[in-house]
This record gives C-alpha cells, structure tokens and sequence, in this order.
C-alpha cells in the first residue's frame, strides 16, 4: 500500500481539453493510474452496488444520479431484505452483500483502491490447534468440529514481494495513454498520432493541458462513469459534460445442447405481453444472486463481446492489446481470466466458477522474522512441522463436513419477478401476492415451465440483468416461449394442455393412436348409417356389415 502522504497527493493525471467542444481529447499518466483502471474489472458486482448505496464517496453536484447496473440493484436490495434464516447461516448472506475481490492482494497494493471490503482473515479453534484434522476459517464464528466457535485469529504467512516489482499490473514507471472511452495504449509520439487523427485533430493548438491528482473520490466517479458512458473522463473533468447512459447487449439466439438445466415456472400476461413474474426453487436463486460475487472482467469474458457497460469493455479490450512485455509477470492473463474469489461461486451456475481453494499449511514460520510464530501458509516449504489445514465451507448446513450446495437453504421456493426483486414463499402469502398485482385479472395469466440451459439462455439473463432496468426477465425468457416448440403450457386456472412435445413419449403415442382408430371407425359408423336411410327411402333395405352394431341391424 501507498503510504498516507502519497494517498493525500493522489496520482497525478494530464489531460488535454478542446474547450471548444467541451471534451478531453487525450489524457496521459503513469502505470499507476493504469492499475487503478484495470483493477475496476476485478471489482464484484455486489461490491459496486454496496459502495453505491452505502454513499461513502460524495458526488459532484452535478452528478446527482445515482449509479443504477440494470436490475442488479433490485437484487442486491433484495438480498439485504432477506430474513436471514432463508440462507444456510449469516456467513452467506455477508458473501453476496460483500463479495471479495478475486485480487485483493494485488489490489491492496494499489495507490488508490475504491474497494473498502475487509481484508481476508483467518480464524480457528481455540481447543483444535493439536489435533491432525484441523480447520480454518475465513470468516470469524465458524463452527468447529467439536462444536465451538473458531474465533482465533491466525497470521497467514504471505510471500515475499519479489524485487523489481514497481507496479501492481502493469510496470509502474511506464507511461500510457488514455482515450476519453478508456482506451489504453502505450505512450509514445507514433502512438498518439492515431488517436488525434481519429477525432480529426491536426495539431494540438486548440487543446490545453490540464493536470490533476486523484484521490479516491475521483477515482469512483471515474468507475461509475465508466460503467455508463462512453465519455467517462469528460463526465467527470468537464462541468458541463454529461452523457446519457450507454450499454447493449446482443443476446444469444442459438440452440443450446447442454443436458444441465435449471427448470422454472414462468407467469406470463397474455394481454401486455411479458413475464409477470417465476416461481423457482433455491438453485435458480442461487444462479441469480451469484451474480453479485462476478466480477466484472468475468462477465466481459463470458460475454465474448455480446455487452457493451459504458467504457469498461474498452478497458478489457486494452488488456488484451497491450503488449505482454508491459504487464509485470502474468498479470495480464489474471485479468483476463478472472473468476469469483475462493468460496464464491455457485455450483449452480458454471458461468460463475469460482477460483480453485488453495492448501493451507499450519505450523511455525521458517522464514526470517517469522522463526518460530504459530502460523499458516500457503506453502508448505513456509513452515516447520507443516500440517495440512482444511478450509471451512460456509454455504452447505454443515461448514466442517460438507461439500458446497449453496447459498440459500434447502428446500426453499422463491418468487422473482421481472425486475429481479426475489421474493421467498415462506415468508410470504401467496394469495397477498396474487391480490398485489395491479389490473391483472387470473384468467389473462398464463403459466409456462421453462428451462434454463447453463449456456445461451444463462448468458442471456446474465447480460438483460446488467442492461434493463425493468424487465429483465421479459428480454431474456420470452424468446423462449415463443421459439421452444416442446414447451409445455398451463393455464393459471389449472387445466394442464401442451402446445407440442418434446419429445415421443410412448404412452402418449399409443393414446393418440387409439383416438385417431376410434375416429376413424365413428367416422365410417356415421357414414354407414346415411347410407342406410337413403337405402330405406329408395326401398333398398340393407343388412348391416361389420361396421354397425347389433343395435343398427335391429
């Protein structure tokens, strides 16, 4: 971390204004507001929202409109609202409202970090520490195995910062130049030619230099703006800029083979054309929520360019383009390939993987001015008497022996309706509910089972819940009601039909089959019986062949 005489200063920035237009033109600083840029892809969506509404940075006056990512606030608030019984313990619903950063230790290092989420802790048993199958926790009051809190805080042994390193992702003496969309190349006289020419500048005579330092304040105006606008610099620096909000998704239209799914009950009104709301059980909700613990370079990689957020894409783009040798060791590809942080995925959505648990070793420290402090360590070599320390699982009923299964209980049924507002049954009458929607009458409802393939038809409630306010449900499902032809329909008022199948099931044929022989024969019986009046009419009496019944030849 920077010390507290750099936080105050700020990183300084140059920027050229056209006064004129009222736009920045290009701006130019070091690696480290480089590293501030790109740490905002590392940023969960969970952390943004908090940081938004916890209302920690103040905002221009200008700038009175609140930051607002689709319908993830609407699920963030709604996660907050939740009782907390309807997740497995405390500890999971503190995951969603607080997501850690897949790259908190790097980030920790930054001169500026708008991500005030606290830093990882490690906690124990107090009676456990000698026995062979120890257990550590990552959040404190975990329970043991032998039935008490773990609340003794243990010292993680972190790895020596390598030498040569003057930067966090990319070399801190390097200079880089900076679009007003965030695009990033690296400073040179060649390079800047481009950019200029692009906005059809023939020299710089109309542009003046501006030089600022920036503070944390500043630097969360940048990120809001650059979640939103495609002048993020110009939103922020000139008084009288201010765009409208810029973001687009293309969603998936393919057919998706995956055998996973997750199946939900869809509420549609006929008459307005949409999804009123889903009844869906803890696992959709788990896919839903988790999507507060992605971080934002996760999504922009899941998406493969399907998303537009304002700018942020742009700064994604830049990590691939920039040449390798700028970036220190590997942290390019870190960038590029993020994933929640250990513990924060959901098994329940493979979108959101979350980074592999590392090994955790328990022992005294072997390294200089660690000799002989109890410690853990991620590497074994750290540590003498080294004992393998298994890591506590926060979302399953029993954290000490079980596997993950997610962050709400089981069994559970929630309602979610279109503007991701999660709503649980259990807490709630769903009669109230029905009585609740406004000029809806019961027989205008109409109810489909749809299944959400964790592919095409995740992406796309993925990439609708980051550009619809309202709605987001309606843009990403409906499609599917109109285009999955197996889909099976229920009327609200409970008469089962089906608009096609899915598949042949042999039962069914068989009935179908005898329906359509017993019309046949009805048919010919019909027939056989207008033949025989006109018959008597003509006085040609005829006697009855196979196909009347006894009671037609009396």
């Amino acid at each position: 971390m920077a010390s507290n005489e750099e936080l105050t200063v700020g990183i300084p920035l140059t920027y050229w204004v056209d006064n004129e237009k009222k736009r920045v033109v290009m701006a130019e600083a070091s690696g480290d507001f480089v590293d501030v840029l790109f740490s905002f892809l590392s940023l969960p969506l969970g952390t943004i929202t908090r940081l938004q509404s916890e209302g920690k940075f103040p905002q221009n006056q200008r700038q009175q409109q609140p930051l607002e990512i689709g319908c993830i606030n609407n699920l963030y608030q709604s996660v907050k609202d939740l009782d907390p019984d309807v997740f497995w313990n405390k500890m999971c619903k503190e995951m969603l409202l607080s997501p850690r950063n897949p790259l908190e230790g790097s980030c920790q290092r930054l001169q500026v970090n708008v991500d005030d989420t606290r830093p990882t802790k490690y906690f124990m048993c107090h009676s456990c520490s000698k026995r062979n199958d120890l257990l550590v926790s990552t959040f404190n009051g975990a329970r043991c195995y032998c039935g008490k809190l773990m609340k003794k805080e243990m010292e993680l042994l972190a790895e020596e910062p390598k030498e040569g390193d003057n930067g966090v992702f990319v070399k801190g003496d390097a200079m880089f130049l900076i679009g007003d969309d965030l695009r990033v190349i690296r400073s040179s006289p060649g390079n800047s030619v481009q950019p200029l020419l692009k906005h059809r500048y023939k020299d710089l005579s109309k542009t003046d230099p501006v030089v600022v330092y920036l503070g944390v304040n500043e630097i969360f105006n940048i990120l809001k703006k650059a979640l939103t606008s495609k002048s993020p610099l110009s939103d922020v620096f000139i008084e009288s800029k201010e765009s409208k909000p810029s973001y687009t998704f293309s969603p998936y239209t393919g057919s998706s083979h995956l055998k996973d799914y997750l199946e939900i009950k869809v509420i549609v009104s006929k008459s307005q054309n949409k999804v009123l709301f889903v009844e869906a059980n803890a696992d959709f909700v788990d896919f839903l929520v988790s999507f507060l613990t992605t971080p934002l370079g996760s999504i922009l990689n899941l998406m493969n360019a399907k998303l537009s957020l304002g700018s942020i894409d742009n700064l994604y783009t830049s990590v691939k383009n920039l040449n390798p040798s700028w970036f220190i060791e590997s942290s390019n590809k870190s960038l590029l390939n993020l994933r929640a942080a250990p513990q924060f995925g959901c098994k329940s959505n493979n979108l959101n993987a979350s980074q592999d648990t590392p090994k955790y070793w328990y022992g005294t420290g072997a390294v200089k001015d660690n000799m002989g402090r109890i410690m853990i360590s991620k590497r074994k070599d750290m540590v003498q008497d080294p004992k393998e320390v298994k890591l506590f699982e926060p979302r399953c009923r029993d954290g000490a022996r079980e596997l993950a299964v997610g962050f709400m209980k089981r069994p559970c049924l929630f309602v979610v309706r279109d503007d991701l507002q999660v709503i649980p049954i259990t807490t709630t009458s769903s009669i109230l509910y029905l009585q609740q929607l406004e000029n809806i009458q019961l027989n205008d409802l109409e109810e489909h089972l749809v299944e959400i393939r964790k592919s095409h038809e995740a992406l796309n409630l993925l990439g609708a819940s980051l550009t619809c306010k309202e709605g987001a449900l309606t843009q990403s499902l409906f499609y599917l009601l109109r285009k999955w032809k197996y889909q099976r329909w229920i009327p609200f008022w409970g008469v089962l039909g089906r608009k096609k199948k899915r598949h042949g099931n042999q039962k069914e044929v068989e009935v179908e089959e005898k329906e359509k022989e017993s019309a046949v024969v009805s048919d010919m019986r019909n027939r056989e019986k207008d033949k025989k009046v006109k018959n008597k009419e003509n006085g040609k009496e005829k006697k009855g062949n196979m196909l009347t019944t006894p009671e037609e030849t009396k």
